[in-house]
């Protein structure tokens, strides 16, 4: 058993969160009071315990199995899941069977989650179903023979070559077509298809029963993964079984028949056309297309130094095939952003239900795609959003009424693609920011002076929201008023090269607007050079590149700034940030304006190189304090190393 764990726990994995998820959306479409997702619910609860049961996650198989038997209650009619502690215990055993998930993924054990107390709520909702025998006498209808009667039944089962965790579809089929009747025989053998020996497409197993054949196939076909089903009346159970036993011994061929794979013509049309691969395999392919896009570089410069025109046509070849490659394999890592979005229903559902407000939550845009690594960090800080959004922002029923508002208040969280970039968006039409709140906290905790609170722009003042320690909140609550969350987010959301921006109308609401890059492997930045060295700066945090003469740069206060375009611009010496040795200007200083937030810093640099594709490759966990100015390094053309700059550094 432990093998067959080892060899099929990823895919058990990703498949049981997909389950948990989709029981998560049916349950919150049940409370809304449409209750024609029963038999969906039913039907994943079953699934999860075939899984769990054939990979010895006990823990989680028992669990699914009390879920199941209260949701047959709901299909039966004898209890409303609605009513009562209904939904909400089964919410819990969702939150529990996360933890069940957790506890598998680290340990690849699931003992360590107790059950004891949810299993306990389960079983006080099946003492609201009627006795056993109540339950015969009035719900059951009793099914006539068919014209063959009592009799046996040779069904065979294909699945979809695809198909994974093999031994769990056979005993989900086992499981479905139960109640129908009873199975007599396998081939192969039960405990070969349940212990993770069976490697084939194909088995057959001998039911006793009176349904009709059409019957028996509709349960087959409704367990996922099930290619085909063919029922046949067997008239003898030896001679069937024996026939079967025969054809499982064959040789697989192209020939057709039974226990093919490639048997029908339409099999290729019918079977998935989606295939698992592993993370690590896209993250090996994509640092292999960084190399060919620097090799591909590295060609074009030594060509056009040498003058050699024949090879313009072959790099160009060389050029467009690459670029493909690269475009296709950063396709390949693409995720719709559904993947965190389909959390929060039950988020917005849970945190509303404790503040006691109404909240309707409206989603656009999920198929909108960015790159996995990016969806692996972005799901927290807009969690941190919706929590601000419903605590601070979405008034209570009773103070929306007064203020002429819908007693519900409305959460939109949309993504669109913009050019490069994809921008999530998180508005409700709540309060609004409280100006007031801020410029008092503020000066309070002496962020501001009197003068700079009287005079600070709306666009300033919201960016103190961003700053470490800094609420509104007089009390602390598990949802805010702890100092932290807006910085947080600030911080996650530059250090992935993006920007995060506020806008909000008092009484109206708050909007907040993330610009993400799609990528963070491969991305387009601004090459400049310090101290005869190439250096590279993400082109998505260059506002713009300026020339400002040399007496037009201050010292105030021992700063640099300089006045441009009516506006007070501060400048950092790149050579004295990074304790480099001094230069003279005597000229125009070459400026590059980066923007971290809602601060714009000028950079002085040497000299402009132009702007390029450049391959990110990250330092890992090095310890160098030094380090920390830059987020990684990029191999150029010439083969020489430049750092990439950090713009969030420059705050610091």
């Amino acid at each position: 058993m432990i093998e067959t764990r080892d060899k099929y726990l990823e895919p058990f994995l990703d498949e049981a969160e997909e389950n948990i998820q989709r029981l998560n959306e049916c349950l919150l479409t049940i409370e809304q009071g449409d209750s024609a997702v029963v038999d969906e619910v039913f039907r994943v609860a079953h699934t999860l315990k075939g899984m769990s049961a054939t990979m010895g996650f006990q823990n989680m198989a028992h669990l699914t199995h009390k879920m199941e038997d209260v949701l047959e209650g709901a299909r039966k009619g004898v209890l409303d899941i609605n009513s009562g502690e209904g939904t909400s215990t089964l919410f819990e055993c969702l939150d529990t069977l996360n933890m069940l998930l957790g506890e598998i993924r680290e340990k690849n054990d699931d003992s360590g989650v107790g059950t004891e107390g949810i299993v306990e709520k389960l079983s006080g909702l099946m003492v609201m179903l009627p006795r056993e025998e109540d339950r015969k006498t009035s719900h059951e209808v009793s099914v006539p023979a068919g014209d063959n009667g009592a009799g046996l039944r040779m069904v065979e089962v294909k699945l979809q070559p695809d198909c994974m965790l093999k031994g769990a579809r056979a005993f989900m089929v086992f499981e479905e077509v139960g109640p129908l009747g009873r199975v007599i025989q396998s081939v192969p053998h039960e405990k070969e298809l349940l212990e993770g020996a069976f490697q084939g497409d194909v088995f057959y197993f001998v039911m006793e029963t009176e349904r009709d054949p059409d019957e028996i196939r509709m349960a087959v076909m409704n367990v996922g993964e099930v290619l085909s089903c063919n029922v046949e009346i067997a008239a003898e159970k030896t001679a069937t079984v024996k026939d079967r036993e025969s054809e499982a011994a064959l040789p697989k061929t192209d020939s057709g028949g039974a226990g093919t794979r490639h048997g029908h013509a339409n099999d290729h049309v019918t079977a998935g056309q989606t295939v698992r691969v592993d993370v690590h395999r896209l993250d090996k392919l994509m640092n292999l297309v960084g190399e060919l896009v620097i090799g591909r570089s590295r060609i074009e410069m030594l060509a056009r130094e040498q003058g050699i025109k024949v090879f313009e046509g072959p790099i160009l070849q060389l050029g467009r095939i690459s670029m493909e490659i690269q475009e296709l394999v950063t396709k390949l890592r693409m995720l719709p952003v559904r993947f965190i979005f389909d959390r929060f229903p039950r988020i917005v559902r849970d945190i509303s239900r404790e503040l006691g407000k109404k909240v309707e939550l409206q989603i656009v845009g999920q198929e909108t795609e960015l790159d996995r690594s990016v969806i692996d960090e972005i799901g927290e800080p807009m969690v941190h959003l919706i929590r601000n959004s419903l605590d601070h922002g979405v008034e209570t029923p009773a103070e929306r009424v007064s203020r002429g508002k819908n007693e519900t208040g409305l959460l939109r969280v949309s993504a669109f693609q913009d050019g490069s970039s994809v921008v999530i968006a998180v508005d409700d039409d709540g309060r609004g920011i409280d100006r007031e709140a801020v410029r008092r906290k503020a000066l309070e905790k002496g962020l501001l002076t009197e003068e700079q609170a009287e005079n600070i722009s709306e666009r300033d003042l919201s960016q103190i929201l961003f700053t470490p320690g800094f609420s509104t909140s007089d009390s602390v609550t598990d949802l805010s008023g702890r100092g932290v969350g807006m910085d947080a987010v600030r911080n996650r959301v530059e250090a992935l090269g993006g920007r995060i921006t506020v806008h909000s109308v008092p009484g109206e609401g708050t909007g907040v607007r993330i610009k993400l890059p799609i990528t963070l492997a491969i991305v387009l930045a601004l090459l400049v050079r310090i101290d005869g060295r190439s250096y590279a700066i993400p082109l998505e945090s260059v506002e713009e590149t300026i020339r400002i003469p040399v007496n037009e740069v201050k010292n105030v206060n021992g700063s640099l700034a300089a006045q441009v375009r009516g506006t007070v611009l501060p400048l950092v010496d790149s050579r004295a940030f990074y304790g480099l040795s001094e230069k003279h200007r005597d000229g125009d200083h070459e400026v590059v304006v980066i923007r971290t937030g809602f601060r714009k810093t000028g950079f002085v640099v040497d000299e402009f190189i132009g702007q390029q594709e450049i391959v990110i490759k990250s330092f890992g966990d090095t310890g160098l304090p030094r380090l920390k100015w830059f987020s990684g390094g990029t191999i150029l053309g010439d083969g020489s190393v430049a750092l990439i700059i950090d713009p969030s550094a420059l705050d610091q």
